[in-house]
């Protein structure tokens, strides 16, 4: 038999090795489901935040798909270090414009999708244009423009899948940047 104060020696031990691996564990979930720039969820996180929406759940749902306008000219403009402060930027105007329920990924590039959840019709807009107001009120240090962005907005209906909202959010993106970019277009509704 081990004497007491050598199995609480061992015991500390093990714990510690326990919370160093529960730890490492956290980060690198973190690091599977978070973008490493802007800290917002990536795609593989923004999948998984959509499987936490029921198909046919009775809550209002929002899907808005967002690029921010020009973004390719900022980077041949002002360098790579320019585009990283203008994605860093603007994903600190979206956490301060949206909800705590709302979710929110950098997809890739300069590509944003937002779940909004309990938000249709014109509190949709006004969230939008909270975002938009935000940006001309607060610039970019690294940037002598003012950032914008479209975005395609498609509240679910009760009869398709959250994939086929995406889907027309970001349709209604498409439309939005072939109007002239820096608009609000939202998506057709569904045909039965």
């Amino acid at each position: 038999m081990l004497p007491p104060l050598f199995r609480r020696r061992r015991r500390a031990k093990l714990t510690s090795r326990i919370v160093e691996l529960q730890l490492a564990l956290a980060q690198a979930e973190r690091a599977l489901h978070q973008d490493d720039l802007t800290a917002l969820l990536n795609r593989r996180g923004f999948r998984r935040a959509c499987d936490g929406h029921p198909e046919q759940a009775p809550v209002v749902l929002s899907c808005v798909m967002i690029d921010l306008d020009d973004f390719k000219g900022i980077n041949d403009r002002h360098g790579h270090p320019a585009g990283d402060a203008a994605l860093l930027h603007f994903a600190a105007a979206l956490r301060r414009g949206l909800r705590p329920e709302d979710t929110v990924a950098r997809l890739g590039g300069d590509e944003f999708a937002l779940l909004l959840a309990g938000a249709a019709g014109r509190e949709v807009e006004g969230i939008l244009l909270r975002i938009q107001h935000d940006l001309q009120q607060n610039s970019c240090t690294m940037l002598t423009e003012t950032l914008r962005f479209s975005a395609g907005v498609a509240e679910r209906s009760p009869r398709e899948s959250l994939a086929q909202t995406l889907s027309r959010a970001d349709s209604a993106l498409l439309d939005a940047k072939r109007r002239g970019k820096s608009c609000i277009v939202r998506a057709a509704d569904p045909t039965p």
